[in-house]
């Protein structure tokens, strides 16, 4: 279903940066490219799934420069970990406090 919908969305000019487990990272130009990218995925489950609609959410719309976050716990608490390594030797400056 998630090769469908990638092959789709190339076809439709709308390519994928990324397939992550079962979602896909894109990046578009409007709010239009967004609904038919969603419009796409759902055909393609559709047609993988015999006329069952899979539902196709926007997780996050990352603007202006902003980076993706996991939202989980445990990945947030797996992130601060990784960053308090990377200062302890050095290889990572030190957040300044505003």
């Amino acid at each position: 279903m998630l090769r469908l919908a990638a092959w789709r969305l190339c076809e439709a000019g709308i390519v994928p940066n990324m397939l992550i487990h079962d979602g896909i990272l894109l990046e578009v130009r409007s709010k239009d490219e967004i609904a038919a990218a969603v419009e796409i995925m759902k055909a393609a489950g559709r047609d993988v799934c015999d006329g069952f609609e899979i539902g196709v959410d926007v997780d996050q719309m990352l603007e202006g420069g902003t980076r993706y976050r996991d939202k989980r716990p445990v990945a947030q608490q797996m992130w601060a970990t990784i960053m308090r390594a990377l200062q302890g030797i050095g290889e990572m400056p030190e957040r300044k406090s505003a």
